[in-house]
């Protein structure tokens, strides 16, 4: 049952508490991401957290593509695809630290 007011047909200011401004905000977001074709490179041995994010991020309408190792990021990145924003996981598979897998696609 929804919260109302003294009235009874209202929610209260409680219960709005951020007077619509965070839908408004994630609307904005999302018209900027569907604007400019957001693609994200998400790149985490943990398969769960991977896909955590990926589905975050689609919710918002950002294409993206996840790899669970450093080598297949760089192998992506050889062939030629582009990212306009790239998560790496601090401690990685095969390749680890953060420094080595940027200056490998770099």
């Amino acid at each position: 049952m929804a919260p109302t007011s003294a009235s009874g047909d209202q929610p209260s200011d409680k219960d709005n508490w951020d007077n619509g401004r965070l839908a408004s905000k994630q609307q904005l977001l999302t018209e900027i991401v569907l604007r400019n074709k957001l693609t994200t490179l998400v790149f985490d041995g943990d398969t769960r957290c991977r896909v955590l994010e990926q589905v975050l991020l689609r919710s918002y309408g950002v294409q993206t593509q996840g790899v669970d190792n450093s080598r297949d990021a760089i192998a992506l990145i050889a062939f030629g695809a582009k990212f306009n924003l790239i998560i790496i996981k601090k401690i990685l598979p095969i390749m680890n630290g953060l420094e080595q897998v940027s200056r490998q696609i770099h």
